[in-house]
């Protein structure tokens, strides 16, 4: 199956709560005027290397690679800024706080969501060109596992 994206509606929650696996029933305020969802999902350190006296049938060293570390990757958003938007001004107050915050991602057709804990660690106005209308960036760092239609992915 495939998702839309195109009105897709993102929230946070108007406070931080404690990573217990469980979010919010209530308190959702939408993030309005976004553009870009950036990503969710997992990444990992990789070692290589090559084990003496290991070589492919042309000779060649053969390259082993290991998974040692697997982390979140930060989320990038993108969005119209607006200062009266009351999502928005919750995403400066969480980037100025230690604690995680949870998001919900609400696709087009209302029962398909993601769900997880981030840290807003960067937010910042965007002038980009001189035509264009000013926008507001922010990463999220997950910290805590993705909530797929109410199922925890690893």
């Amino acid at each position: 199956m495939l998702y839309s994206t195109s009105g897709s509606r993102l929230f946070i929650a108007n406070a931080p709560v404690e990573e217990s696996g469980t979010f919010p029933a209530s308190g959702w305020v939408q993030i309005g005027e976004i553009e870009a969802l950036g990503m969710l999902g997992v990444e990992w350190d990789v070692d290589s290397g090559n084990p003496v006296g290991e070589w492919d049938s042309n000779g060649m060293p053969v390259e082993y690679s290991l998974k040692t570390g697997m982390r979140r990757p930060e989320m990038p958003l993108v969005m119209g800024n607006d200062p009266t938007d009351a999502g928005q001004l919750l995403l400066w107050t969480a980037a100025r706080s230690q604690a995680s915050y949870p998001f919900r991602l609400v696709f087009p057709d209302g029962t398909t969501t993601r769900a997880w804990f981030a840290l807003v660690i960067r937010i910042g106005e965007v002038f980009d060109t001189a035509n264009s209308v000013m926008k507001l960036q922010v990463d999220l760092k997950p910290t805590s596992d993705i909530s797929r239609n109410g199922v925890i992915l690893t």
